[in-house]
């Protein structure tokens, strides 16, 4: 059937017709995806990694130092072989993220003195100690963390007058908080702590420090991503001599500095985090058998940290909790007899 002259332009018009609308169509689809790359290229141009939203990570680190510790007294303790020591540690970290803003983080800690691997020790010297440790907190890389600790372990000093040691065990538990504010983080942490020596019975229950509460301030200052300044002091008030018929009251203050930096092109070594630190504590028993001495500890050491870049974001987003030494706190009750 042929058509007319009337239906043939009418076919040809809404073919016309079509393709006007095709051509709006990708028109405007054009126009959508330009725009579409144009947002996105400046979104690209405006982003840094550095202030990104991140959650919490998989890190931890691993430390390692050697240092000499010097002890003073009044007289009220003899220090028969000197009055110092060499000494080194090693200390292990990892912090597990549970979610968005929970987490765990998991702490091992080894220090020892020099002559704690000889045959021979030091009279009314340090040994050695040890302690396990755990954190579960709630943190917004943003603000700040609260949570809770759990920690055992052990500590060993000189059994006066003869070449072994007296052995201490202890348990802790107690809360802790940081609060970030810049390139500051300020740390608090508190608890209970109860020591007992290797001979300890329901009745005697001598040198170790018991039934003690502390409380442990810090204060991190990070100069930039990878170069830290820390400063912490900490106080226990708590109790030995159980074999006396009034046990003596026993105080601790503990304090310190450290500076941590990342060292470019060591040789062997490469680009290498390094700290050196300070440590000092006063050990104080009250009458009826008193005395007193002060140690202090300087050190130098390495880092190596994994799941995080810089020492800030180890900070704010991976293994940011420590525990004090608390077995060097429980052993020094022998060396105050």
């Amino acid at each position: 059937m042929a058509f007319s002259s009337v239906q043939l332009k009418n076919t040809r018009l809404k073919s016309v017709g079509r393709v006007k609308i095709m051509k709006k169509l990708i028109a405007t689809s054009a126009m959508a995806i330009a725009l579409a790359v144009s947002a996105n290229s400046v979104s690209a141009a405006d982003f840094d990694a550095e202030e990104a939203i991140r959650g919490l990570v998989v890190g931890g680190e691993v430390e390692s130092f050697s240092g000499i510790t010097f002890y003073d007294s009044d007289g009220s303790v003899d220090f028969d072989d000197g009055d110092s020591q060499l000494v080194s540690g090693l200390t292990g970290r990892l912090s597990l993220p549970l979610g968005e803003n929970l987490s765990i983080q998991t702490d091992v800690e080894f220090e020892y003195a020099s002559e704690a691997l000889a045959g021979s020790r030091e009279d009314d010297h340090f040994s050695h100690s040890f302690l396990a440790g755990g954190h579960l907190s709630w943190r917004d890389p943003n603000s700040g963390l609260f949570g809770a600790f759990a920690s055992f372990g052990g500590g060993a000093s000189d059994d006066n007058g003869s070449d072994s040691t007296r052995d201490f065990s202890y348990y802790a538990v107690g809360g802790e908080a940081q609060l970030y504010a810049g390139d500051f983080t300020l740390y608090v942490q508190g608890g209970y702590i109860d020591g007992a020596s290797s001979d300890s019975s329901t009745i005697v229950d001598s040198d170790a420090l018991r039934d003690a509460f502390f409380g442990r301030g810090i204060v991190r200052w990070f100069m930039d991503p990878d170069t830290r300044v820390q400063a912490e002091i900490a106080y226990v008030d708590g109790q030995n001599d159980f074999n006396e018929i009034t046990p003596s009251d026993m105080t601790i203050l503990e304090w310190g500095v450290r500076y941590d930096t990342m060292i470019a092109g060591l040789p062997i070594l490469g680009d290498s985090n390094v700290f050196v630190g300070y440590r000092g504590a006063h050990f104080d028993k009250s009458s009826p058998d008193s005395a007193e001495f002060t140690e202090h500890t300087i050190m130098a050491g390495f880092t190596h940290r994994f799941g995080t870049q810089t020492i800030r974001e180890t900070d704010r987003y991976g293994a940011t909790l420590d525990l004090p030494n608390f077995g060097r706190w429980v052993a020094a009750g022998e060396i105050l007899e």
